[in-house]
């Protein structure tokens, strides 16, 4: 138990540093939008975009294998082999970094030819150096997340976007010339990377970590990573493919330009980001659990592999369902009250059990590459979403803008259903009983779901939209609560919470 609760600690603090950042991040979208305009917004969002694929190609898989890494060599004490890593890492990030940003120097017409801007290459320019420092900086975050200096890793994330918020701030604050401002913000932005690589560099090192420079090390990093990467860069290329593609179907069967755009804004700008939301948590379990499962790897501690594994997807599960019937019982008002647009709540209390295959298809993602098994994941990914493509070419003539749902849907689940397929190929330990909890949850979704549905619209005829959600939204998760508690369903989070409280009440 104190295990659970050391992870439960820790889970916490990752998962409060992840809030606390991505409302600087909100705060600084809105900064942004008011300073820019829609237009300077929407010219340094096309280059912020442009440059999030070089950039993935140096943040994603190669911090990753680089936290495995550390985590493996700690546990062994090969002290000199993680040096060795790390420095490895650095120079293949470093190397990639500087080819793309000599790709975009040396080819600026071509990247102007393709978006139509030269503002929009300019910006792209004047972030080259962020992908430069960020490459540093990704790779020594990743040493401290396997080293488990979780604070560490979760505070300098916040400290980047405090400092690119009050940078922006300051260097923009007298500035009114539209073009000016956005050429500014994209210096800011190389700036908040120089002085974020700067940080977890001096961090590394006083936490005791060397360079040390070794031939062959390089090979394995990539092999490693490059799957990884893939999968990133991947999902960075599919949102502007669905974002072109289902307008089009749309006008297809009989929308009008602007309808199609509107609807695909509303379910993916409004209703989708609210289903993530899960990820804040679960994303703050697979950083704990990435570096643990390598190192229990080396032991072949195969059997606490698995609990570990249980424990995170039971966890996800049981994030899962209370969000789930809460969305469902009263999305139509969380639509209303966020966003004044009832459609987006309707959009949400359809695609509410989307947020299932979500969780699950995340924290299975972050399972297998813990397990050196990036290829496998990377196929499951690609195997998704070509069923995400096969399903909105078949079903938007017949379902229209609901499709999206649909398919995000079954993509998302046959992701998730490989990925458990295949953890239990290398993790025969892993017990089935999750898929048992799975049908549960399914059978308690329907009535509190359905009460409290019942609930926030009968008091929406008397009551303020919020006091009605929260009721109505709150009464299914209550319910929900009880239930899992009554057959025993994964109850161990509650009963944390339980024993926290109980030992509080003695204190006093």
């Amino acid at each position: 138990m104190s295990e659970v609760k050391s992870v439960f600690k820790t889970v916490s603090m990752i998962t409060i540093f992840s809030v606390i950042t991505r409302v600087f991040g909100f705060v600084f979208r809105v900064f942004l939008s008011r300073k820019l305009g829609a237009e300077g917004l929407g010219v340094y969002q096309i280059a912020s975009s442009v440059m999030g694929i070089f950039m993935t190609l140096v943040a994603s898989g190669l911090p990753l294998v680089t936290a495995k890494m550390c985590a493996k060599y700690d546990h062994t004490k090969e002290y000199d082999k993680k040096n060795i890593s790390v420095t490895s890492a650095t120079v293949i990030a470093l190397v990639i970094s500087l080819v793309s940003t000599a790709v975009i120097v040396l080819f600026q017409g071509v990247f102007n030819n393709i978006l139509g801007s030269e503002l929009v290459v300019d910006l792209m320019l004047l972030m080259c150096p962020a992908i430069i420092f960020s490459a540093v900086y990704a790779v020594f975050r990743g040493a401290l997340w396997g080293k488990n200096s979780f604070f560490w890793v979760s505070f300098t994330e916040l400290l980047e976007q405090v400092i690119r918020l009050v940078l922006t701030f300051i260097m923009l604050y007298s500035v009114s010339d539209m073009i000016v401002a956005t050429k500014i913000t994209a210096e800011a932005f190389s700036i908040t990377c120089l002085i974020s690589a700067l940080l977890v560099a001096i961090i590394y090192f006083i936490d005791g970590g060397r360079l040390k420079f070794k031939k062959g090390q390089y090979k394995p990093l990539i092999k490693s990573s490059a799957p990884i990467t893939g999968v990133r860069i991947a999902s960075s290329l599919i949102q502007p493919l669905t974002a072109t593609l289902i307008p089009m179907l749309l006008i297809n069967i009989g929308y009008s330009s602007s309808q199609a755009i509107s609807e695909y804004g509303i379910l993916m700008g409004m209703t989708f980001p609210l289903l993530f939301a899960p990820l804040s948590v679960v994303g703050s379990l697979s950083m704990v659990l990435v570096p643990k499962i390598s190192t229990l790897k080396v032991s072949n501690k195969y059997n606490e592999i698995a609990s570990n594994i249980e424990s995170s997807i039971n966890t996800s599960l049981f994030l899962s369902m209370l969000l789930i019937p809460l969305f469902i019982s009263c999305g139509d008002l969380i639509g209303i009250v966020l966003f004044d647009n009832t459609q987006a709540g309707i959009y949400l209390q359809l695609s509410a059990v989307c947020i299932l295959p979500i969780v699950i298809s995340n924290i299975t993602s972050s399972v297998l590459n813990a397990l050196s098994l990036e290829t496998k994941s990377f196929v499951n990914y690609l195997i998704g979403s070509a069923i995400l493509f096969i399903c909105l070419f078949a079903l938007t003539p017949l379902i229209g803008i609901n499709s999206i749902i649909v398919a995000f849907f079954f993509s998302m689940g046959a992701t998730a259903l490989l990925n458990f397929r295949t953890i239990r190929k290398e993790v025969p330990a892993l017990s089935h009983k999750i898929l048992l909890n799975l049908f549960k949850y399914a059978i308690i979704l329907v009535p509190t779901s359905l009460i409290g549905h019942f609930v926030s619209n009968i008091l929406y005829h008397f009551l303020p939209a919020f006091i009605a959600g929260v009721i109505g939204g709150g009464l299914s998760t209550i319910l929900t609560l009880m239930l899992l508690q009554m057959f025993k369903i994964y109850s161990a989070p509650i009963n944390m919470l339980k024993n926290m409280l109980k030992r509080k009440s003695n204190r006093h």
